[in-house]
Order: structure tokens, then sequence, then C-alpha cells
């Protein structure tokens, strides 16, 4: 399957050479740069700095979801300790309760991981605008040609690796 990938890349690269006309001259005369995109995000302070706060937001969820889940564990003790003396009434008032508890525990978690995916996708819309700037300037400062993904490529040589460069102007930027 990943083989297929890369041969279907390579032939799109070359389909897109000979549509626009590109002669092996020209494309030896090309300058091209390849980026390792996560790397190049994951390794800047923004992101690492975002991820911290994420962590922090999902420690925090988890705290509150363990605080809430020991109560109903509590509840359910309590419950079963004590309903052979408890009148039907109460029973069922107190099933109820613990009904409720369970409720609203699934509720906090749904929003937990609501909460937590639209920051996540807020720190990568962030991070991936800033991308996009840094390259298209990069590119347009460096006279590239083509500057690609690096997943895209079997085999790159090194040199043409402007991932370092990238991280470092994606850190400059406020």
């Amino acid at each position: 399957m990943q083989k297929r990938i890369h041969v279907r890349s390579i032939i799109a690269t070359l389909g897109a050479m000979m549509i626009c006309g590109v002669t092996v001259a020209h494309a030896a005369e090309m300058k091209f740069g390849y980026v390792d995109m996560k790397s190049a995000v994951e390794n800047t302070a923004d992101y690492q700095q975002g991820m911290k706060r994420l962590k922090s937001l999902q420690d925090q969820k988890v705290k509150e979801l363990q605080a809430l889940g020991e109560k109903i564990s509590s509840a359910e003790k309590d419950l079963l300790g004590q309903s052979m003396a408890m009148s039907q009434d109460r029973l069922a008032e107190r099933q109820q309760e613990l009904k409720s508890l369970r409720t609203d525990f699934q509720r906090k978690q749904q929003d937990a991981q609501e909460a937590l995916g639209a920051e996540k996708n807020r720190l990568d819309i962030s991070i991936g605008s800033k991308f996009e700037k840094v390259i298209t300037s990069y590119g347009k400062q460096g006279k590239y040609d083509m500057i690609m993904p690096r997943p895209m490529f079997l085999y790159v040589d090194p040199k043409h690796d402007i991932t370092a460069d990238i991280t470092k102007l994606l850190d400059a930027q406020k």
C-alpha cells in the first residue's frame, strides 16, 4: 500500500513537471527543498507551550472526572449497603440520584473531550497558518521552485532538507 502511494506521488510529480513543460535540463536547474512538516511544527516553542497548556487542561479535566467518579462509587456503595433497610420510595429516589450522577459524569466526560479537541484544533490552526506563511516566504526569498513535504519521497538528498530553517523561522514568528 505504501509503495503504491509513493509510486503515485512520483508519477504525479513527474506528470506535473511534464504538464508544466519542464524538461530534464530545466529540472536540473530547478531549486527543490523538502520539509519534515511534523518535526518542523512539533519542535517550535509555540507548539510545545501549546501542548503544555493542553496537558494542563487535560490534567484538570481528569481530576474533575476522578472526583465525580469517586462520588459515584461512594454513592453506589452506600446504596448497596443500605438498600435493604430503605423504603421503596427512598430506594427509588437514591437510584435516580445515582442515575443522574452517572449521566452528569458522561456529559462532563464528553465536554472534556470536546474542550481538549477544540484546544488542540486551535493550536493546530494557529501553527498551521504560521507554517504556510513561513514556507511561502522562505520559498520566495530562497528562490525555490518547489518545496515539498518529506513523506512524499522514498529518498531525497539531505542537502535539500530545510526543516531546521523552517522551525527557526516559525519560532521567530509572533
